[in-house]
């Protein structure tokens, strides 16, 4: 509860990967006219494909915290949904035309992915169904979302050339990205509190806090007092909130933190959230990685930059050329 929460979880993670894999494959002399939203040179975009990909942009604003989106937002979002469809349609297109084959092992290695991130098989089949789409349909989109990244891999990035006088301008006008701050690694055990709990309640809090604390000073097991009584998710691990940086923490948690050494149990700390003992594990001093250790991601870095502004184009003229109905202005 003290750190950022995760917002994408399992179900939007699912969404967001069929947004990924959003290839209409249906001829438009398979849907009832009344189904189809626009065709691609005779590709047909269903509404089906349309509300499953609402549904998808639905779901990450939610997850953003954006829940109701009205209005002019709403017709913002229509239009970017059915541009988007568009333009993975131009693309899948144009990697069939192009040659390419997909690998169907990877297909189903990244369909038992897809599957791994639910909890239980009747959570995944209630999310499918929910999406109005097939474990079939799942594949079939998957299968077209590697070909168009293929073919963007091929034709795209593998060609982008990137010098080394532009590496070397990157690192020096980012060089923020590649200072690592300060690191804790920490423990923590959390009696949770309202701020506005009157006083008697705040004192059964702390002096319980207080006996804990006694006892793993006199040898008891930290993560297992932790996991035992702490008010935090955290304590399903023992209590382990993992490395951080200053200002992902609340101040107080901050200062007492970053003041100890690995191994010592601090005084009980207050915050907003109630009171807590923390134990530090490790410290990483601040640290800047060097142009040589950096060199690589950053070149990879600028040919994806270079791959996406050369597919953007390469998307125009294709839109440019195609038989789009009814006619949808691009964004």
């Amino acid at each position: 509860m003290l750190r950022e929460l995760k917002m994408m979880r399992a179900a939007v993670a699912l969404l967001v990967a069929l947004a990924v894999f959003a290839t209409p494959a249906w001829s438009a002399t398979k849907e009832a006219a009344s189904d189809v939203v626009v065709t691609v040179n005779g590709t047909a975009i269903t509404r089906q494909d349309f509300d499953r990909e609402m549904m998808t942009a639905q779901q990450y604003f939610a997850a953003m915290g954006h829940e109701n989106i009205q209005g002019d937002k709403l017709e913002q979002v229509k239009r970017a949904v059915l541009n988007k469809l568009i333009s993975s349609t131009l693309l899948l297109q144009a990697s069939k035309k192009g040659g390419i084959k997909v690998d169907r092992a990877k297909v189903e290695a990244e369909a038992k992915g897809f599957r791994g991130r639910f909890s239980s098989d009747k959570e995944y089949q209630a999310a499918i169904s929910k999406l109005h789409i097939s474990e079939a349909g799942l594949r079939e989109k998957i299968s077209e979302g590697m070909a168009i990244q293929a073919f963007i891999q091929r034709d795209f990035t593998d060609k982008a050339k990137v010098t080394e006088k532009e590496i070397k301008e990157y690192y020096d006008n980012n060089s923020a990205a590649f200072h690592k701050p300060e690191q804790v690694k920490a423990s923590h055990i959390l009696i949770s509190v309202k701020p506005d709990a009157d006083a008697a309640t705040k004192k059964a809090a702390r002096e319980k806090l207080e006996r804990i604390r006694k006892q793993i000073l006199a040898g008891g097991d930290f993560a297992a007092f932790a996991k035992n009584n702490s008010d935090c998710p955290s304590k399903t691990q023992g209590g382990d909130l993992g490395y951080f940086s200053r200002g992902q923490m609340v101040k107080p948690f901050e200062q007492a933190a970053f003041s100890m050494m690995p191994g010592d149990i601090s005084d009980i700390v207050e915050t907003q959230f109630g009171y807590h003992i923390i134990k530090v594990v490790d410290k990483k001093p601040a640290t800047t990685i060097s142009f040589a250790d950096a060199h690589d991601r950053i070149a990879e870095h600028l040919k994806q930059v270079k791959a996406q502004e050369d597919v953007s184009a390469y998307l125009k003229k294709l839109r440019k050329e195609a038989k789009i109905v009814p006619d949808t202005p691009a964004e």
